[in-house]
C-alpha cells in the first residue's frame, strides 16, 4: 500500500496546524504533551476543557460522516491531523472512547433516538463515556462474559448485575457501552446484548485502580441492579457478540493513529537524548533504536 497526499491533504495539514499553533496556548500551554498513555490521570479538567475547545473549532470526531457532526474526513486526511495533533504536542485527548469506540458503534447499530440523543455531546466534548468489556473471567475470553441483565416486567426496565474491570475512564464517564450476558441458555457466543448505560446512577459502583506507576485510569465496576431499558440497547437483544465486534474493528482503526503519532514523539525524544549523552555509541543501543523505528514505520503503513 502506497500512502500518498494531494495538494488538497496539504493544504488540510497546513489548517490544522495552524489552528494547534493558536490555540495551544495560555491555559492550554501547560498541558502539552500530557495526557498520553501512562499519564492519563493527569489535567482531567483542564483537558476536559481543551476537548471543548476543539469542538468549538470543530475538531472533533474528525473522521464521522458529517451527518452526525463530524468532517467526514479520508483516511488520508485522518492521518494528517492525527500526525499534526501529536507534532504540535496536544495533550491526550478523555473523549476519545466516546470518539473512537461508542460513537461509531452508536452510529453503525444504533436507532435514530439514539443517534439524536448520545452523538452531540460526544462531539462538543461535554459527556465522556467508557466501555464495559473486560471481566475477571472474561479478558481474552470476551465471550466468558458473566455480567447478566434481566428484564423486570414490573418497571419494565433491564437490571444489570455483575463486575467489569479495567474499564478506562469510567470514574469520569457519563456513559458507558457494557456487554452482559441476557441469556444464559444458549452458546456463549450468543445470548450477549449491548447496552448504553448511565453511569452515573444508583446501582452503579466505579473503584480506581491504583497502579505502581501512579495512573488511576483503570477501575472496577459493579452493577447491583443498574437500570437500563430497551431503548438503550444498541443493536438486537442477543447480538451483543457482533456488536462487540464491531466496536473492537473501530479500536483497531484509525482510533489508535493518534498514540502511534505519539509515539513517534517519544522514539525521537529518545534517539536525541542517545546522541546528547552518547549512549548511541553503544551497538545495542542503535539496534534497539533502529528496530523501534522500523517498528514504528511498519504501524503506520
Amino acid at each position: 500500500m502506497k500512502l500518498s497526499f494531494s495538494p488538497e491533504d496539504e493544504q488540510f495539514r497546513k489548517e490544522i496546524a495552524g489552528w494547534l499553533n493558536a490555540n495551544l496556548v495560555g491555559e492550554f500551554e501547560a498541558i502539552k504533551y500530557r495526557g498520553g498513555p501512562g499519564d492519563e490521570h493527569m489535567f482531567h479538567e483542564e483537558r476536559l476543557r481543551w476537548e471543548q475547545k476543539l469542538a468549538e473549532g470543530g475538531w472533533t470526531c474528525v473522521g464521522w460522516p458529517t451527518e452526525h457532526g463530524g468532517r467526514g474526513l479520508s483516511i488520508e486526511q485522518q492521518v494528517i491531523y492525527f500526525e499534526e495533533y501529536a507534532r504540535a504536542g496536544a495533550p491526550g485527548r478523555v473523549g476519545h472512547i466516546g470518539e473512537g469506540l461508542a460513537g461509531p458503534t452508536i452510529i453503525a447499530f444504533g436507532s435514530d433516538e439514539q443517534k439524536k440523543k448520545y452523538l452531540p455531546g460526544i462531539v462538543a466534548g461535554t459527556e465522556l463515556w467508557c466501555q464495559g468489556y473486560s471481566e475477571p473471567s472474561a479478558g481474552s475470553d470476551l465471550a466468558n462474559v458473566k455480567t447478566k441483565a434481566r428484564f423486570d416486567e414490573e418497571r419494565g426496565k433491564w437490571l444489570i448485575n455483575g463486575q467489569k474491570v479495567w474499564t478506562s475512564g469510567a470514574h469520569y464517564s457519563d456513559y458507558g457501552i457494557v456487554l452482559v450476558r441476557t441469556d444464559p441458555k444458549v452458546p456463549k457466543h450468543k445470548g450477549l446484548t449491548m447496552f448504553i448505560v448511565n453511569m452515573k446512577q444508583k446501582g452503579v459502583d466505579v473503584r480506581p485502580i491504583h497502579q505502581a506507576s501512579g495512573g488511576r485510569e483503570f477501575n472496577e465496576v459493579y452493577f447491583d441492579n443498574a437500570l437500563t431499558d430497551a431503548s438503550h440497547i444498541v443493536g438486537e437483544v442477543g447480538e451483543g457478540w457482533k456488536t462487540a465486534m464491531a466496536t473492537l474493528s473501530y479500536e483497531r482503526g484509525a482510533s489508535t493513529l493518534g498514540q502511534q503519532m505519539q509515539f513517534r514523539n517519544e522514539l525521537d525524544a529518545v534517539i536525541a537524548a542517545a546522541n546528547a549523552n552518547g549512549a548511541c555509541e553503544a551497538p545495542d543501543i542503535r539496534q534497539r533504536i533502529a528496530k523501534s523505528w522500523a517498528g514504528l514505520r511498519s504501524m503506520r503503513m
